[in-house]
């Protein structure tokens, strides 16, 4: 149908100027005036349509390809939905396990009260607990440790796994003193219980800053920004880390090489779509198992991001090809993804090369700072 229109819109103009010619040729009698006439009103029709479609064509692929960079946002932001999703309900099971400690703890707390129990040794009990985090093998050192310290004491033993859960393991002969007062199990399970509320209060706060973090890469990956704004390309990179998150937790070493940098006019979405690409490409040259590297750095009035993997490597044969669109060796991809990485670099004056060879490979990034 728009071909038909663009033929009919051709003949048109193309009638009009044969009749423009044919009637100044009738009037002056002279035919070669019809000739020159048709001639050169056909060129300045022809130059004038083309020009004007061009411009037009120009337009609708400039429309196109953005369209292109979000569809494949999106589709990245799809593929990795799932670990996303995983990623938030971890903090969220975290935060419902704590308020349900934290309720059955406030439902005790009129027992508590009713305890008749040593107020300073409490306190000191208190004072000495921590929150470090030890694995169940480091736990179970630490009672052991501590059962055999206080092996002459009644209840050794649950006194040794109190005493660990609320982070005190080191220097308990110190406390031989409270723990062989007769309300000595009173006194540590109040203490304990104390510390397991505040342990519960800090988890749901760590819990909230992360899924808060999450939902923030999310967004800000998936908002788009019309006009380029003062952007942290450091702040972008951990971003889409985050996103990755599940994915590099286990078997992927991230190495981060980070100068401090200074703000550059962009489209943070779009960079950030930038990130995403080499990395995921890099995790899967990886098959998820390896160092990524990522190094930032100013290079000549540039900013530079370096972004090694020490995955397959891509042959030397079609490492002139990758950023061609629609080329692709993966049997699911569409081949925009690194098409789609230059022409975001492109927008922004800046370039990307890329260097590998098995074992080790290279995507480099400047952007100009101005």
């Amino acid at each position: 149908m728009q071909i038909l229109t663009q033929t009919n819109k051709y003949l048109i103009f193309f009638s009009i100027v044969f009749l423009c010619a044919i009637g100044l040729a009738v009037l002056l009698e002279d035919y070669l005036i019809f000739i020159v006439i048709s001639y050169i009103g056909s060129m300045f029709v022809i130059i004038w349509i083309v020009q004007k479609d061009y411009i037009n064509l120009t337009n609708q692929l400039a429309k196109t390809r953005q369209k292109l960079i979000q569809i494949e946002k999106i589709a990245v932001l799809g593929k990795e939905m799932a670990s996303i999703t995983h990623e938030i309900n971890t903090p969220l099971s975290v935060i419902s396990s704590a308020t349900t400690n934290i309720r059955i703890f406030f439902e005790q707390l009129p027992t508590m009260f009713k305890l008749s129990y040593n107020k300073s040794d409490f306190i000191t009990l208190l004072k000495l607990s921590s929150h470090n985090l030890l694995s169940s093998r480091e736990e179970r050192k630490h009672r052991r440790k501590i059962a055999k310290q206080l092996i002459e004491i009644e209840n050794s033993e649950t006194i040794a796994s109190y005493l660990v859960s609320m982070g005190i393991y080191d220097n308990v002969e110190d406390l031989l003193p409270l723990l062989q007062s007769p309300d000595s199990i009173e006194v540590i399970e109040m203490a304990y219980k104390i510390s397991i509320f505040q342990k519960n209060v800090l988890n749901i706060s760590i819990a909230i800053d992360k899924a808060i973090k999450i939902v923030t890469a999310i967004n800000t990956y998936a908002n788009t920004t019309k006009q380029k704004v003062a952007t942290n390309i450091i702040d972008g990179i951990e971003t889409t880390l985050m996103l990755y998150h599940n994915k590099t937790k286990i078997g992927v070493e991230i190495v981060r090489d980070y100068t401090e940098l200074p703000t550059i006019m962009g489209h943070p979405d779009q960079l950030c779509q930038v990130w995403a690409n080499l990395i995921h490409n890099a995790l899967q040259s990886m098959e998820y198992k390896g160092k990524l590297q990522i190094e930032t750095k100013l290079q000549n009035s540039c900013v530079c991001v370096n972004i090694y993997d020490d995955g397959n490597g891509i042959p030397a044969d079609i490492q002139t090809k990758i950023f061609d669109p629609f080329f692709t060796t993966k049997s699911t991809g569409n081949g925009l993804g690194l098409d789609i990485v230059k022409s975001i670099i492109t927008k922004h004056n800046g370039e990307i090369t890329v260097t590998s060879k098995p074992g080790r490979t290279l995507f480099s990034v400047l952007i100009p700072i101005l």
